[in-house]
């Protein structure tokens, strides 16, 4: 049943209050109309994905990327609109940014079939898809970073916002010859891999607080990879297992709802992926020094 116009907008006030509290993970999904509300929730699923993104380099300084950049282009990839700093990073004059300018002349002719399957394939899911892609420069260098799509809707015409998510002045692949040039090369593609991977694996977690893990080889076959890289990259990126950011997560949850919601902490224990009401109120006790009922009275 589709949402009604009031629903909708509870849904935005309450990723704003998520938002306002810390939680970046809540998301506003579009409803099948696609229209101003909707954008709203996008920008606001946008918003919410670079402040997760800022944070998530404070693990590990997973990632560096000092500002956010952001490529707004039509359904012909005519470019709208960017980020300032976009064409100052490839080295680019804003006097080439012509009315007719298209995302294409940005990207290496490896990328365009790159960015074009993932323009085909958007959906308005909240969390889109990360990949990806090559940039080319003023001075015939490229750079590489990790990017997602999203679609928005102005005056009933569709736009797309291409996202950014890596400071990728650092990322340059210069020129090379022979083996050298093909390590390095090889080296970086697998880095990218690998962000990606950890990225994938972290969103996994926060979608999936309300219950259990399975075992770390269930996990490697949903995301084609193995047990030991999954051990060796979550632990690098962000300095604890999996399983021990799943639980974090699942207790910050907890907490949000014992201190916005009247529910029982009973509830709130099942809604947390617990397996008993006495587990969950010896986790929160571990992390917060407090039960539940006596955190929830503060």
């Amino acid at each position: 049943m589709e949402r009604t116009e009031e629903d909708r907008f509870k849904q935005l006030s309450d990723q704003i209050i998520e938002i306002a509290v810390g939680n970046f993970e809540f998301r506003y999904k579009p409803s099948p109309r696609l229209d101003a509300i909707d954008t709203v929730g996008v920008l606001l699923n946008m918003l919410s994905e670079e402040i997760a993104y800022f944070n998530f380099g404070s693990y590990a300084n997973f990632l560096l990327r000092p500002a956010p950049v952001v490529l707004i282009f039509d359904s012909n990839g005519k470019l709208i609109n960017s980020s300032s700093c976009f064409l100052e990073i490839l080295g680019y004059t804003p006097m080439l940014q012509d009315s007719e300018l298209s995302i294409d002349t940005y990207l290496t002719e490896y990328s365009i079939p790159l960015l074009t399957e993932e323009f085909n394939n958007v959906t308005q899911e909240p969390n889109p898809r990360v990949f990806p892609l090559d940039f080319n420069t003023a001075d015939k260098r490229i750079f590489r970073s990790n990017c997602s799509l999203s679609l928005l809707v102005q005056k009933q015409e569709h736009l797309y916002a291409l996202l950014i998510y890596e400071d990728f002045k650092h990322k340059n692949l210069k020129e090379g010859n022979g083996t050298l040039k093909k390590q390095s090369k090889s080296v970086r593609t697998r880095s990218a891999r690998n962000r990606v991977l950890v990225k994938n694996l972290r969103m996994y977690c926060l979608r999936n607080l309300d219950k259990p893990l399975p075992s770390l080889k269930e996990i490697g076959l949903l995301h084609r990879t193995n047990a030991t890289k999954i051990k060796a990259e979550f632990k690098k990126a962000f300095g604890m297992t999996i399983y021990q950011f799943h639980l974090e997560e699942r207790l910050k949850w907890a907490a949000l709802l014992l201190q916005t919601t009247d529910l029982p902490a009973k509830e709130i224990s099942r809604k947390c992926g617990f397996t008993s009401a006495a587990h969950f109120s010896r986790c929160f006790k571990k992390k917060y020094d407090q039960t539940p009922l006596s955190y929830r009275e503060l």
